[in-house]
């Protein structure tokens, strides 16, 4: 697995779209043995990297709202 900070460089919509790919493929069911376990750990690496990208935007837009929130008063 990459490590974590890889994940500031993914991009959120293609890693989206390469799971959605990656899901479409084991939804056909026609695929070996040795190709779905690639396809699942990679699956699971972009998992892991889009919820670290996702975090961290969540993160940044709070610290935004708790700055503009301390200003109010």
């Amino acid at each position: 697995m990459p490590p974590k900070k890889d994940a500031k460089n993914i991009d959120v919509a293609k890693g989206f779209e390469e799971l959605e790919g990656i899901a479409a493929w084991f939804e056909q069911g026609d695929g070996d043995l040795d190709e779905g376990l690639k396809k699942f750990e990679r699956a699971m690496t972009l998992a892991d990297a889009l919820k670290t990208r996702l975090d961290a935007a969540e993160n940044t837009v709070s610290e935004i709202l708790k700055r503009f929130d301390a200003s109010d008063d």
